[in-house]
């Protein structure tokens, strides 16, 4: 019996203990509140009046002992008042239970030092409001942010597209499911990332995309990263895109003396170099400059034809990767003055993407008329000098 006695105390217990959890406001959630501590004083040094939100506390009145009277009011409207007692552990709930109240430090005459009548009497309360619905929801929900960053701007077609990615959780629960793929904008994929992710709160997934050029390339391509997730409000998608480039396929250099005479040759060298590990189809125009005229060449005649009663040089050909091609020709002009080098133009065709490049530099050839000179006869004059002959006399001075 008293087995069976001491069985029904300790049911007994429990049923009261978990009807107690039940039916505390406080032991709710603590998550659902929003805090904050605020000081209450009763001169002018002190706040005596605080607004929080939509509410207003006052305080009325200290004891003296550890008290303090509170009025609450929540848009002008008075919810009633309360009396808090020093660092009391149970709340004060107001307001249908939306807002509580707790004093934490109130001043006590008896706790205080010698000449205790020069301290003014105050109060920390701690106020807390219960969160909205959307607030409570939106903790509750999956934040993430992107970030897509290619290691280089511009690219050979060897290279491999290296692309950094980062999935940053920016909220405050964790994430599950977190979904990635990747549009290539035609690239190949080689490595295209996870595609189910898991991150915790405050922490992050990073990884590496990496691609590669087709056989048929465009000049630019926008890579974009995609992610998508789904929380207790529904489906959510983020997006973000990087932009990267082709480097043009050719370098073309080209050379010119700076002074010439009428009428003698000025040298003209240019060299076009294919940077790409792939062939290209070239169409070169190398226009000659203005009064100046290409000096006949049998292996460059065929190449030069009339434009604006300009002369320029073009030639077709296909340069190997790496290859580099270097023609050279000489121009005379009959006109004096300095003369601006026009810019070498090459039309590229790059595994079917078209390309319209140019030497980097102009330069400037000066023509000067040719120096005459007159052959002139120096005939050397010799003048025959006679001896002179002095006389020299010697006076003899005695002793």
């Amino acid at each position: 019996m008293k087995r069976k006695g001491n069985f029904y105390t300790i049911a007994v217990f429990l049923i009261v203990f978990y009807m107690l959890i039940g039916i505390m406001p406080a032991a709710a959630n603590e998550d659902e509140w929003s805090s904050l501590t605020v000081t209450l004083g009763t001169e002018n040094s002190i706040v005596s009046i605080v607004s929080v939100d939509e509410y207003t506390i006052e305080a009325l009145k200290f004891d003296g002992y550890g008290m303090v009277w509170l009025r609450v009011s929540k848009n002008g409207l008075t919810l009633g008042d309360t009396v808090l007692e020093n660092n009391s552990s149970s709340w004060c709930y107001m307001d249908n239970n939306n807002i509580r109240l707790k004093a934490c430090n109130v001043t006590n005459m008896e706790n205080l030092p010698m000449f205790s009548n020069l301290c003014s009497p105050e109060a920390e309360v701690v106020f807390e409001a219960k969160k909205s619905a959307d607030e409570t929801s939106t903790e509750d929900n999956v934040s993430l942010a992107l970030d897509l960053e290619a290691d280089k701007d511009e690219y050979l077609l060897s290279d491999e597209v290296i692309v950094d990615t980062e999935i940053r959780n920016i909220g405050n629960i964790k994430a599950d499911k977190v979904k990635f793929n990747v549009d290539p904008d035609g690239l190949l994929v080689q490595d295209g990332g996870p595609e189910n992710i898991t991150i915790d709160k405050g922490s992050k997934k990073s990884f590496e995309l990496r691609l590669r050029f087709p056989e048929r390339i465009k000049d630019n391509y926008s890579i974009t990263g995609n992610v998508s997730w789904e929380d207790n409000s529904g489906k959510h998608f983020l997006s973000k895109v990087v932009d990267i480039s082709v480097s043009e396929p050719l370098k073309i250099y080209k050379y010119t003396g700076s002074e010439v005479f009428i009428g003698t040759p000025a040298y003209v060298t240019v060299s076009v170099k294919n940077v790409q590990d792939r062939p290209v189809n070239i169409s070169l125009i190398d226009p000659v400059p203005a009064t100046f005229t290409m000096i006949n060449n049998s292996e460059l005649a065929s190449s030069v034809l009339g434009l604006d009663n300009l002369s320029y040089l073009s030639q077709d050909f296909v340069l190997a990767p790496e290859e580099m091609k270097t023609i050279s020709y000489s121009i005379k002009s009959e006109k004096l003055g300095a003369h601006r080098v026009p810019q070498t133009h090459a039309y590229a065709n790059l595994c079917g993407q078209l390309y319209n490049e140019c030497s980097d530099s102009e330069d400037i050839i000066t023509v000067y008329d040719n120096i005459s000179y007159k052959e002139y006869n120096h005939e050397t004059q010799v003048e025959e000098i006679s001896p002179v002959k002095t006389k020299l006399s010697v006076n003899l001075v005695p002793a």
